[in-house]
């Protein structure tokens, strides 16, 4: 992920839904928690030596508190900035989890809710379903050498593959990533409560030729945590952008892109086609309710029928989620109307605050 994993260990956060695992998701972000922390200062049995004995030969008389302090406010949003990035971290995390509640309405559904009522929910596809989906995953394999550099470069962040569409760096846009960071993590946690409960088995589990080109991570099928990750980043970073520097070549990249991670993981042997379809739904949803929390502006609850899903068919990136005149969505997207989430103040200051980094 180059140089964005200083800005916030954004390269960490990625790989949880590949390989990286829940220990790197703790670490909002290299953010890896209060382990890492001090790491650089004080770190060794050395420099606390040397710290020891430079005080005694400089501190001099004890003269008492001789530094002006001020008390800010309680719940003083301007403070955010003087912390750690994983304290930070914590404190975006509390206030966006803690408005979200799991259920399991029907035998094969879950569901996420806040208390203003449903987000998403998702409806696990029948065995018959990836049983028949295992000829688009055998087929896929023929793309394995073309891209395997993608699929391997993909398994963490892909920092650097949003970066070549609209500029990320993590100096000048350093807020903005801890945005897109923000929306990951909750994200992440969201996707692997869905996994565990639906608990989908993966492709090499139905047929040893499968034979996957990467190592399959460790927790299940759908939703695809790439595919998922993947439309929630793309979404988000457009709504980050200033309406000056949007327009319809760089929105149609961004979802071009969302596709391409999501099919790579088929490509890779690790992914049903199913499971990208069901990523998108719900990576969607949670940006746009991410980005209602932000900004006050309405989203769309959505229901993926897996049941409903054809069994034959491939992931299609064209296929319509949200209401629009050019088409109808598919039989296993139903659209919910249009809500508004409960605001998060914390979040919108944040959000104000990677807005200044796109002006002119």
């Amino acid at each position: 992920m180059s140089g964005a994993a200083t800005a916030g260990g954004l390269g960490g956060v990625g790989g949880v839904g590949g390989v990286g695992g829940v220990g790197g998701v703790g670490g909002v972000g290299g953010v890896a928690g209060p382990a890492g922390a001090g790491a650089d200062i004080g770190g060794s049995v050395l420099m606390t030596d040397a710290l020891i004995r430079h005080r005694d030969g400089i501190v001099g008389p004890w003269q008492g508190a001789n530094l002006p302090v001020r008390m800010p406010r309680v719940e003083d949003r301007e403070q955010l900035w003087r912390w750690e990035s994983w304290c930070r971290g914590c404190v975006f995390d509390f206030e966006l989890a803690s408005e979200l509640r799991f259920t399991k309405p029907a035998a094969d559904t879950v569901r996420l809710s806040d208390r203003r009522g449903e987000i998403v929910s998702l409806t696990r596809p029948p065995l018959a379903t990836f049983r028949k989906q295992l000829d688009h995953v055998e087929k896929y394999a023929d793309l394995r050498e073309d891209r395997a550099s993608e699929i391997l470069a993909q398994i963490g962040m892909q920092t650097d593959f949003w970066g070549l569409i609209a500029y990320l760096h993590p100096t000048r846009t350093a807020k903005t990533l801890e945005v897109l960071l923000t929306a990951l993590r909750l994200t992440i946690l969201v996707e692997m409560r869905i996994k565990h409960a639906l608990a989908c088995p993966r492709p090499l589990e139905y047929s040893s030729q499968i034979q996957p080109m990467i190592l399959t991570p460790g927790h299940g099928s759908l939703p695809s945590g790439h595919s998922t990750q993947a439309y929630l980043i793309a979404e988000v970073y457009w709504a980050l952008l200033p309406p000056a520097r949007k327009n319809p070549l760089l929105r149609e990249q961004l979802m071009r892109q969302a596709a391409r991670v999501a099919i790579n993981r088929t490509v890779a042997g690790v992914h049903f086609p199913v499971d990208s379809a069901a990523g998108r739904v719900l990576g969607t949803t949670l940006a746009e309710h991410f980005i209602s929390r932000a900004t006050r502006s309405k989203f769309t609850p959505r229901r993926f029928k897996g049941r409903a899903f054809d069994r034959a068919s491939d992931f299609n990136p064209a296929d319509a989620i949200r209401r629009s005149a050019s088409g109808r969505p598919p039989a296993y997207v139903q659209l919910l109307r249009d809500a508004a989430a409960a605001p998060c103040e914390t979040l919108a200051w944040l959000w104000a605050e990677a807005r200044k980094e796109w002006r002119p």
